[in-house]
């Protein structure tokens, strides 16, 4: 496969309030190219039952270079990077009119659809996937966090079917929603054109959230803490210009 090309264009649901492409409609476009990139290799998620396996994500890393109008027709650029067979790493790069507007990288672990056990990625993905040695940003992102002990919460959430995908799990999409409603309201309109959220522990229907919110530096981070697991699920790490 190498370098898959994708075409896909902005969609209503894909613009914020500035009528720009919004970070959940960049997020919804990334997550709709890595789909397709693996059906095309039989192991996309409509292939999990037939497989009894799946790609499970570890995070997401987005820079937005630019951002496009309502109808934008994009070209997706996107591959993968094995390391050692123990994840893969999966780049984009986001065109519009041969601009580039975006690019992004995401990790990904091979697991056991049963019984929900990382595997070792096997020669044959290999084979098929035909992984190149090129990444878009220089360095692997450090995705180990811990919930800070002096912070209260400023959102709370119970996760609702809406929230859910086919795996019965919350849409790694929704972890940004979520974060999103958790930030000061004076945040409200800001731009924020890096975006990393790493995921730790799946949320389920029902599951109570609550979200922690901290600025570092240039930084804005939501924690979400899983009331009802007692264990961070998610980080999200927004900025306005600078790498993650």
């Amino acid at each position: 496969m190498g370098i898959l090309s994708i075409e896909q264009t902005v969609s209503v649901s894909d613009i914020g309030e500035n009528y720009l492409l919004s970070n959940h409609g960049i997020l919804r476009i990334l997550q709709e190219a890595a789909n397709i990139a693996s059906n095309k290799v039989g192991h996309g998620i409509s292939d999990i039952e037939k497989t009894g396996t799946s790609w499970v994500i570890l995070y997401w890393r987005v820079n937005v270079l630019k951002r496009v109008e309502y109808n934008s027709a994009l070209t997706i650029k996107t591959w993968t990077n094995f390391s050692k067979k123990l994840y893969s790493i999966r780049c984009f790069e986001v065109y519009c009119n041969d601009e580039l507007i975006a690019k992004a990288d995401s990790k990904w672990v091979y697991v056991d659809a049963v019984k929900h056990s990382i595997q070792k990625i096997p020669d044959e993905l290999l084979t098929l996937y035909e992984p190149i040695d090129q990444v878009v940003f220089d360095e692997e992102y450090s995705n180990k966090f811990t919930l800070p002990q002096d912070l209260e919460p400023s959102y709370s959430y119970t996760i609702m079917k809406r929230d859910l995908d086919p795996n019965h799990h919350v849409n790694n999409i929704a972890f940004l929603d979520i974060a999103i409603e958790a930030l000061p309201d004076n945040l409200r309109n800001e731009v924020f054109d890096d975006m990393c959220i790493v995921f730790k522990k799946e949320l389920r229907y029902k599951d109570n959230v609550s979200c922690y919110y901290e600025e570092k530096e240039d930084s804005h981070i939501i924690y979400i803490y899983s009331n009802t697991n007692n264990i961070l699920s998610g980080t999200i790490v927004l900025k306005k210009s600078k790498s993650c």
